[in-house]
């Protein structure tokens, strides 16, 4: 799987992870436990590959180095841009855990967070001082980096558009608020939804052109993918298989409640009428009674 999927998933928890909020529920521990597990694979992973790196770099080897960054140009370029899923899904599990009144689910994903930061803290290292790489890919790199850090921005700032917490991960708050408050001002329904698709297609087609074509570790970003695919329940789906957005849940707990209260009005009226049904027949009886 390569790390623009990755992306793909960040813009469909942005789009639909509000929906998550809305119903309380807190996420299956077993999604906690491979999510945790397949995310510091892949980041001893990175920090083997990185370990390399210093490696020759004390042996001096001028070849190795170049060689080096020929191999594992991708893997920088995938540090940078899953980094969109994992502040997303922290975002998401810190507003479920306010929702729930608990503290399960932000632990873990912000520890998750952390590290992914110091992955990405080494990668900017390697592009500013790293010998061996060109001045082409470290601009190339630059602008990934540039690119990657809006969009993460514009994906938390759609969610803050419904809850609070998305503005802790966001790496420019200012303009993730911004973000927050256009979002808000468009209708909620097809109009907003819409606005979200053409934002992810958008930030998908710019991603691609600034990354290589191979994935440097497609199996681990698959684990990753999904582990965060375990928090997502069948009845946020609807029956053709396509996720529910947070106007659609509303509207739908709407009508369920108004047939609630429709089927408890049809309830009582039912009881009223066997307790008057009742009291007729009472009536007649005695009625009987007095002309026998």
């Amino acid at each position: 799987m390569h790390s623009v999927n990755t992306a793909d998933l960040a813009a469909v928890l942005a789009h639909y992870g509000p929906g998550l909020l809305y119903h309380r529920q807190m996420m299956p521990a077993e999604a906690m436990t491979e999510y945790w597990t397949a995310s510091r694979h892949r980041m001893d992973l990175w920090h083997h590959a990185i370990g390399r790196y210093r490696q020759i770099e004390k042996s001096g080897v001028g070849v190795s180095l170049r060689r080096w960054w020929d191999e594992h140009t991708p893997m920088l370029e995938e540090v940078l841009v899953s980094e969109m899923l994992t502040r997303v899904y922290a975002a998401l599990g810190a507003g479920l855990d306010r929702q729930c009144r608990q503290s399960e689910i932000k632990p873990v994903l912000h520890s998750v967070h952390l590290t992914h930061i110091e992955a990405r803290n080494r990668v900017l290292q390697l592009m500013v001082y790293g010998r061996g790489g060109s001045i082409d890919e470290a601009v190339r790199l630059n602008r990934l980096r540039t690119e990657v850090e809006r969009w993460t921005d514009v994906l938390l700032g759609a969610m803050a558009a419904e809850f609070p917490e998305p503005l802790e991960y966001a790496i420019n708050q200012r303009r993730a608020a911004a973000h927050a408050t256009d979002t808000r001002s468009l209708p909620l329904g097809a109009a907003r939804d819409t606005a979200n698709w053409l934002s992810a297609v958008t930030m998908r087609d710019t991603l691609q052109r600034r990354t290589s074509a191979n994935a440097a570790l497609p199996e681990a970003n698959r684990q990753v993918t999904q582990a965060v695919m375990l928090c997502l329940r069948p009845d946020l789906f609807d029956s053709v298989g396509l996720m529910k957005s947070l106007w659609l849940q509303r509207l739908q707990s709407g009508a369920d409640q108004a047939d609630r209260v429709l089927e408890q009005m049809t309830a009582d009226d039912l009881s009223a009428g066997s307790i008057l049904g009742g009291y007729e027949a009472v009536r007649n009886q005695d009625l009987l009674r007095r002309m026998m």
